[in-house]
């Protein structure tokens, strides 16, 4: 009987391997899911604290800085202004968007192509959405990176598209 089950397991080898989750996938979910819920607590941290930020940089008494850093520390203020102005819509972009990638995440844990197409919408509409918010302020070095991530973690979970077959 024992024999009978074992070529059985034999021929339905890759019907199993088809099923299972793969460990690079289970980790970039993982990872997808803690992501998420950091973004979504940071964006209402950020709704309640960014005025009070932008307060204190606009009313610092800081000596004339020329220059670069001077430059730097113009833009920090304006984009926290900016911020504040808008912290209603980047707070509704960045639940949404979060919660876009996280049931994006979930699909693919249960190898659901949709998933995917979940995840990269939810990865990608949120810097280009803040880019578009916060206007020219928004296209500083820190904003450039925060684009740099959901790329790069679109492009990762891309090479993992072989295994969602649903």
């Amino acid at each position: 009987m024992t024999d009978k089950n074992q070529t059985l397991d034999s021929l339905n080898l890759e019907e199993k391997k088809s099923t299972e989750l793969p460990w690079m996938l289970n980790g970039l979910t993982i990872l997808s899911y803690i992501g998420c819920v950091y973004g979504a607590l940071s964006g209402i941290y950020n709704y309640f604290t960014i005025c009070k930020s932008a307060e204190k940089l606009a009313s610092q008494d800081l000596p004339e800085v020329g220059g670069m850093i001077g430059k730097m520390m113009d833009s920090a203020i304006e984009l926290a202004m900016k911020q504040c102005e808008n912290r209603l819509a980047i707070l509704v972009i960045t639940i949404v968007t979060s919660l876009l990638c996280f049931f994006g995440a979930f699909m693919m844990r249960s190898l659901k192509k949709q998933g995917f197409i979940l995840y990269m919408v939810g990865e990608l509409i949120a810097p280009a959405a803040l880019m578009v918010i916060l206007g020219s302020a928004g296209f500083t070095d820190l904003m450039l990176v925060g684009a740099i991530v959901p790329i790069v973690m679109v492009i990762v979970f891309a090479t993992q598209r072989k295994y969602l077959v649903h």
